[in-house]
């Protein structure tokens, strides 16, 4: 079963959204963050668990023409309407390698669209309204914003200023290497006693 995917711009309320299920796992997504998608399908989804990717947006202020940026104002409805539709098919091209990852494994999947300029804050103020009690996220420097500093981790950030009943882990690109190496390396492990490193609106849902 599926539903077209809808978008939470900066003005929804809390009541275009559903409530979380308790074994839903939130991963936050961007243009590539596989690895995040993997680690959670690993470590934190269970028989039963539903993944739901959250991938926050930045609202259209600017559209690039042959003249260069002009803002919306400057463009007719047509010329706008033609650039989100383009943005929105890229948005969807860009989920389906995580949920085609999320298909293989056999886990439902959700997503949710977030259209926000300021990441960090989309994602603290989408935990109690969805109430999100799992979240996992990769590590990503930040832009400097009125929450987050330049060069500061937007995970870490999340992680650490995110409500009690929200466990936040922070997933690094390295360490889920690491991980990956060592799945390759079962010869190895069988035959050595050495100890090698281990180390936001709902679209369609998928079965």
């Amino acid at each position: 079963m599926s539903r077209e995917i809808e978008e939470i711009g900066e003005d929804s309320q809390s009541t275009t959204i559903k409530d979380a299920e308790t074994n839903d796992v939130y991963v936050v997504v961007g243009k590539n963050d596989l690895y995040v998608v993997q680690w959670a399908l690993d470590h934190a989804v269970s028989p039963g668990f539903r993944v739901c990717l959250v991938h926050i947006f930045p609202t259209i202020k600017y559209i690039p023409t042959p003249v260069g940026n002009l803002s919306r104002s400057q463009l007719s409805k047509v010329q706008v309407q033609v650039y989100i539709n383009e943005e929105s098919n890229k948005r969807k091209n860009l989920l389906e390698k995580y949920i085609r990852l999320c298909n293989n494994a056999k886990v439902p999947v959700d997503t949710i669209l977030v259209e926000s300029n300021l990441p960090a804050k989309a994602l603290l103020d989408l935990i109690p309204i969805v109430n999100i009690t799992s979240l996992v996220i990769g590590t990503r420097p930040s832009r400097s914003t009125r929450l987050v500093k330049k060069g500061q981790d937007i995970g870490e950030y999340i992680q650490k200023n995110a409500p009690e009943f929200c466990e936040v882990k922070v997933v690094s690109q390295v360490q889920q290497l690491k991980q990956s190496f060592n799945r390759t390396q079962p010869e190895i492990t069988r035959h050595s006693d050495r100890n090698f490193l281990e180390w936001i609106c709902f679209s369609r849902k998928f079965d």
